[in-house]
């Protein structure tokens, strides 16, 4: 794979990530720009590579929802980057990693995973109000199956309604986007949507 933007979820610090960069260089990828998120959730992090330049910077690092009358964060925060691929080309990426499927004693797991989705699916809408022409990526670990709520949340309904990229998609290949999208993550079976990449162009 030679990419041009990498989305990275299950990130250690920003040292972890400068790391990583380099080991990336020395095989001949250079990544210059990036972006570094860090949430509630204080020991892994969302972050962004890109060989394109980033020219704006909307990190959501302190997001909440309420649950059954109690309060939470976002536990791993939203990257939120617009990056311009050529001289008049410019599209935003989200990069989340929702809420595990593993048990916490605080709240159940997937009503936590589908608020973290609505509070994601709410940046969405803002940005398709402010420019009811934006190129939006959104991607990351969904850490659920394609057709839970959490998902269907996230990609919307009606007008602004995203596409899923993956090869079972029929509309995906219509999308000007989905040409220079790679998604070779995406599917682990039957289990969780591991990495999924929903866009509109």
């Amino acid at each position: 794979m030679n990419p041009d933007v990498l989305a990275l979820e299950e990130m250690g610090t920003t040292n972890a990530l400068m790391e990583l960069r380099a080991s990336l260089k020395a095989e001949g990828q250079d990544f210059p720009f990036w972006e570094h998120v860090s949430g509630a959730d204080t020991n892994i992090h969302v972050a962004v590579l890109s060989k394109f330049p980033i020219v704006a910077r909307h990190p959501h690092t302190n997001d909440e929802f309420l649950l059954d009358g109690r309060r939470f964060h976002v536990s791993r925060g939203f990257a939120e980057v617009e990056i311009q691929a050529a001289t008049n080309f410019t599209f935003t990426l989200i990069a989340a990693h929702l809420k595990s499927r593993r048990p916490v004693p605080e709240a159940d797991e997937a009503e936590l995973r589908l608020h973290e989705a609505r509070v994601l699916r709410g940046i969405v809408d803002e940005r398709f109000k402010a420019n009811p022409n934006a190129k939006l990526i959104v991607l990351g670990d969904f850490n659920d199956t394609k057709d839970s709520n959490s998902t269907k949340e996230i990609i919307g309904r009606g007008k602004f309604k995203l596409t899923d990229t993956r090869p079972a998609s029929a509309t995906a290949s219509t999308c000007p986007l989905h040409r220079h999208i790679s998604n070779r993550a995406t599917w682990r079976g039957p289990i969780s949507t591991a990495r999924t990449i929903l866009i509109r162009a």
